[in-house]
C-alpha cells in the first residue's frame, strides 16, 4: 500500500485531483475527471472504486473509507463529510432521468441532479443504493441493502427498500420500546 503525501509524484491517472495528506486511493481505482474531485487526509479509497463526477463534482471528507467495489456518479454533486464508513458495493447515484415526455426516448430525454450530500460520520453498509436529492444526517447508519430515496435524519437507523427510520442512535431498543405507545 504506498501513502500519497502533499507532494509525492501523483500518477498521470489522478493529476488534477485534489487529494489530503495521508490519503490511499488504490492503482485499481477508476478515476474520471480528475480536476473535479477532492480527497481529504487520510481517506482510503479501495480497488475497484469508480468516482465518476459527469460533469458536476465529488468531494470525500477526511478520515473516510470507500471499500471495494463503491460507485459514485457525481452529475448533480456528491459530497461526503468528514468520518464516513462506506462499504464494499455502495452505489450513490447524483442524477435521474426524466420519463415523462412520451414523444421522446428515455435515453434523450433530460436529466435532473440535484446531488447528494453525506454529513459526518455516517455508515453505509454493503450495497446499498442512495439516490439524487438526499441528504444523510450525521451519525446515521444505512442499513445493507437499503436504497435511500428521501433524507435521512441526524442519528437515524435506517434500512429496507425504500429505507425506512428503524429507530434512532443514543436510544436503547429497550427503551424505545418502553415509551412506545401500545397498538389500539
Amino acid at each position: 500500500m504506498r501513502w500519497l503525501r502533499a507532494c509525492a509524484n501523483i500518477p498521470p491517472r489522478l493529476r488534477g485531483a485534489r487529494i489530503g495528506t495521508g490519503s490511499y486511493v488504490s492503482p485499481r481505482a477508476v478515476i474520471q475527471e480528475p480536476a473535479r474531485i477532492a480527497i481529504g487526509q487520510r481517506t482510503l479509497v479501495g480497488r475497484h472504486v469508480e468516482l465518476v463526477p459527469q460533469g458536476g463534482s465529488i468531494t470525500i471528507g477526511s478520515d473516510c473509507s470507500l471499500n471495494n467495489h463503491v460507485v459514485l456518479y457525481g452529475a448533480g454533486g456528491i459530497n461526503v463529510r468528514d468520518g464516513c464508513r462506506i462499504a464494499t458495493g455502495v452505489v450513490i447515484v447524483a442524477f435521474n432521468h426524466g420519463v415523462d415526455d412520451l414523444s421522446v426516448p428515455i435515453r434523450c430525454q433530460p436529466i435532473t441532479a440535484r446531488g447528494v450530500v453525506i454529513e459526518n460520520d455516517v455508515w453505509i453498509g454493503a450495497r446499498s443504493i442512495l439516490l439524487d436529492g438526499v441528504t444523510v444526517g450525521s451519525g446515521s447508519v444505512i442499513g445493507a441493502g437499503s436504497v435511500v430515496t428521501r433524507d435521512v435524519p441526524e442519528y437515524a437507523v435506517v434500512a429496507g427498500n425504500p429505507a425506512r427510520v428503524m429507530r434512532r442512535r443514543g436510544v436503547s431498543q429497550r427503551t424505545a420500546m418502553a415509551t412506545a405507545e401500545p397498538e389500539p
